[in-house]
């Protein structure tokens, strides 16, 4: 448990603003802390878990110590002493270090309520089990396992709807004349503001018309809504990590093993092989639900409701596979990057370089969009 690192990592948490790495309660209980929904359906039934910031965090070398098994990356959480001034840093824990439910558990007040706190725990496992803290992903895992927390804390964070802004602005342009029988420069406008409603507040009574385009109601819509706003949250991931996957492959396979037998150089060339392969599947595969996304939007934005309607309150089924899926690409690409920052031709000793790509390809079997016929492509 560390008092120096939580005032660190919130300075970073700052400048990051990531909704893949970083899930904010803090900023949640400042925004929505009053409202009646926040109340009755929190994520944590402990006030001080549901007030913390947890983090995707790459352990550095002293901390990995602290795990019985190595690892190389772990769920931080971080207890803040303010959650109005978050500078002034908080108590942090690991998930999964030695003593961490004790730790934890003195530091939230477990005693107050102990059989709450092992429910969050449990909650805490399974956040801790996810690639990313996508808030498409983390709603649909958390559903299946009969935890149902207020909307409030699976909205984007404002750093991605700034970076969407544009490209969901694009998305949509063409829904305007359908909906809003407008044209030139107005509709241009129009698909900004509207872009930005749809990001942050699906329930704007601007959106009314677009509401009655695609002919939902109650909550049928804020489903539907949600749904749509995930598959354009994916769709500009995608297109924002596909130029990183290029940058990433050579570097990858290219890297120099140091101390290696020409044995073991053909095994680790072997199972490079097979994760860029992986890779390559997962997002083929992402891509596939994709197009099936588009060609729904397509009829949409022709006129035929129906189908997009019904594509929409059908396809929470698919940010499991597909949060997973692009969840963990993202973290090979980030967590190479972390650890080769300079680029060019990489090299890794050979226990390392073996426990890596082992760590690599066990979590690509472990996705549903990868692990298919991978020693026979």
């Amino acid at each position: 448990m560390s008092n120096l690192d939580g005032r660190r990592d919130l300075s970073l948490i700052r400048a990051s603003g990531s909704t893949a790495r970083v899930l904010n309660l803090a900023l949640v209980f400042e925004r929505f802390g009053e409202t009646e929904e926040y109340n009755k359906r929190p994520l944590f039934k402990n006030k001080q878990l549901n007030r913390c910031l947890l983090l995707k965090h790459v352990l550095r070398p002293h901390e990995r110590e602290l795990f019985e098994r190595p690892k190389r990356t772990a769920t931080k959480i971080i207890l803040p002493y303010s959650t109005a001034e978050l500078g002034l840093g908080g108590v942090s824990v690991l998930v999964g270090e030695r003593r961490y439910e004790k730790m934890l558990g003195d530091a939230s007040g477990r005693e107050r309520d102990p059989s709450a706190f092992e429910a969050d725990l449990e909650t805490i496992r399974l956040l801790s089990s996810l690639p990313s803290f996508d808030p498409f992903l983390m709603r649909e895992r958390l559903r299946h396992a009969g935890v149902d927390p207020a909307r409030c804390y699976f909205d984007l964070a404002e750093a991605d709807i700034g970076r969407m802004r544009a490209f969901v602005s694009k998305e949509i342009s063409q829904l305007i004349d359908l909906a809003f029988a407008t044209g030139g420069r107005g509709a241009s406008d129009l698909s900004s503001r509207l872009a930005e409603k749809l990001m942050t507040d699906e329930t704007a009574k601007a959106l009314d018309p677009l509401r009655e385009t695609l002919r939902l109601s109650g909550q049928d819509y804020i489903e539907g809504v949600f749904a749509w706003k995930g598959f354009l949250y994916y769709k500009w991931l995608m297109a924002e990590f596909k130029p990183q996957l290029a940058e990433f492959k050579p570097g990858f396979a290219g890297c120099r093993i140091i101390g290696a037998t020409a044995e073991e150089r053909r095994e680790l060339a072997e199972t490079r092989k097979r994760i860029l392969t992986m890779m390559d599947r997962a997002v083929d595969r992402v891509e596939e639900q994709l197009v099936a996304y588009g060609a729904a939007f397509a009829g949409l934005a022709d006129g035929q409701a129906g189908a997009f309607r019904t594509f929409l309150l059908e396809a929470p089924s698919l940010f499991i596979p597909i949060g997973e899926a692009v969840g963990l690409l993202r973290h090979i690409y980030s967590f190479w990057r972390f650890r080769f920052p300079e680029g060019g031709s990489p090299m890794v000793e050979i226990d390392e370089a073996m426990e890596l790509f082992h760590d690599f390809e066990m979590s690509l079997t472990g996705i549903e969009l990868s692990r298919q016929n991978v020693r026979a492509a």
